[in-house]
């Protein structure tokens, strides 16, 4: 019954979510987008941004799955940034393959573990936020590039095809991972998980965790990558450089 409903659940995900190949907008680099009289150095209306989303072809994935809470961090100063990005944002939107996911790795999880939920931290992120997000961070070149994606180099996040998310309990408390959201150190890092752990550094319930975190994203088609618990991406960026929108 459960494989014949998540079966349902795809084909009307694949019905009502269209994808869309615009190869300009694809080649175009963030310093060409700058020049685009949308992107000023502030932080715009939410309206503004959900318009920009539906232009790409995002899909909000709350209005398939209600479940998945998203407090979007950036859309706060509480950020390692100390500034919000987003002004009145609190809607997740990403490229419907990778809501499509999303909402798969929801339904794994509730199947698992009946009283947890997804967390949504970030989502879709426009170029122009990215150098926004560059341009506040006060760092030396070298430096800040060990922490944040360069303007000019393309970021899944950029094709609402990456998305950073964590685990809530019944009381909508954040299940213990070890490090907050965007902690820079390495103790964020999967690839030293096992060392930390043995180390003591990582405890038992945050190893746990990460592990169950990984596991049913990783069981939707998402793939994590070594440096953040938190990061997963839908597809390579080769694959959306293809065939998504490059969100300006």
């Amino acid at each position: 019954m459960r494989v014949s409903f998540l079966i349902f659940l795809l084909a009307l995900f694949a019905f009502s979510c269209r994808e869309e190949n615009n190869s300009s907008l694809i080649k175009s680099r963030p310093a060409a987008i700058q020049k685009d009289s949308v992107l000023k150095e502030e932080p715009r209306d939410s309206s503004v941004y959900e318009k920009l989303f539906v232009r790409g072809g995002l899909v909000n994935i709350n209005e398939f799955d209600q479940d998945i809470r998203v407090v979007l961090l950036y859309n706060t100063e509480k950020n390692f940034l100390g500034k919000s990005f987003y002004k009145g944002l609190n809607q997740c939107y990403l490229h419907c393959d990778a809501a499509t996911k999303l909402n798969v790795a929801q339904k794994n999880l509730k199947q698992q573990y009946p009283f947890y939920n997804l967390i949504v931290f970030d989502a879709t992120r426009p170029c122009h936020i990215q150098k926004m997000m560059w341009d506040s961070l006060k760092m030396k070149p070298l430096d800040k590039y060990n922490y944040m994606a360069r303007p000019d180099e393309l970021s899944l996040h950029n094709f609402g095809a990456a998305v950073d998310v964590g685990i809530i309990n019944e009381n909508g408390v954040l299940l213990d991972m070890g490090t907050p959201f965007d902690f820079f150190g390495d103790l964020a890092q999967p690839k030293l998980e096992s060392e930390h752990f043995a180390s003591g550094k990582l405890s038992k319930d945050a190893y746990k965790n990460r592990l169950i975190l990984r596991e049913i994203m990783k069981k939707a088609g998402f793939t994590p990558i070594t440096s953040e618990w938190w990061h997963f991406n839908a597809c390579s960026k080769l694959f959306a450089a293809e065939n998504y929108t490059l969100i300006p």
